[in-house]
């Protein structure tokens, strides 16, 4: 994760990891027999990474305000503490190449649709159900972690960070 992390998706080699874990190029060569199976070992790896972060957050029953509200800042937490996930996460999702687009995609649709089915529920509980809307929410919410990322990489006042996160929730789903 680390060579990927400083190197792109497009510039880690078995070598380089291999040097990074002590291990032989051989060694790495067995368990990832060609790059493609490489790449894809580490995309899986952050798209489990950040759909356990995800699904394990909103496994909790509370409204839908504050559980999205607690995964955005369980989301910025993640930036600090594991920023090598955070750096290959946004390189896959500008990644618009054949091979690993589609999987960015997939687990992409993944982390809305938990999402919105969050917000569906909160709001089928309080009589203000509307099915598109929840969607939409659920997609600005996702989509806005690349400015929470860039918050905290650029070393954003935590204060800051926080009210952009209040702010998204709010005028996204709402309030309780």
């Amino acid at each position: 994760m680390r060579v990927f992390a400083r190197r792109g998706l497009g510039g880690a080699r078995h070598a380089e990891i291999a040097k990074e874990a002590e291990v032989s190029v051989a060694t790495v060569f067995f368990y990832f027999p060609n790059r493609e199976a490489l790449v894809k070992a580490v995309l899986d790896e952050v798209a489990r990474f950040f759909t356990e972060m995800t699904e394990t957050v909103l496994a909790g029953r509370g409204s839908a305000p504050e559980a999205v509200l607690t995964l955005a800042k369980t989301f910025a937490d993640s930036v600090d503490a594991h920023p090598d996930y955070a750096r290959v996460w946004l390189d896959w999702s500008t990644a618009i190449r054949e091979e690993i687009w589609p999987l960015f995609l997939e687990f992409q649709e993944h982390l809305v649709a938990v999402i919105a089915n969050t917000i569906r529920r909160w709001r089928g509980e309080r009589g203000t159900a509307d099915a598109g809307e929840a969607e939409d929410d659920a997609r600005l919410v996702v989509g806005s972690a690349h400015m929470v990322a860039q918050m905290k990489f650029t070393r954003c006042a935590p204060e800051k960070v926080d009210h952009f996160l209040r702010t998204l929730v709010r005028s996204t789903i709402g309030s309780d």
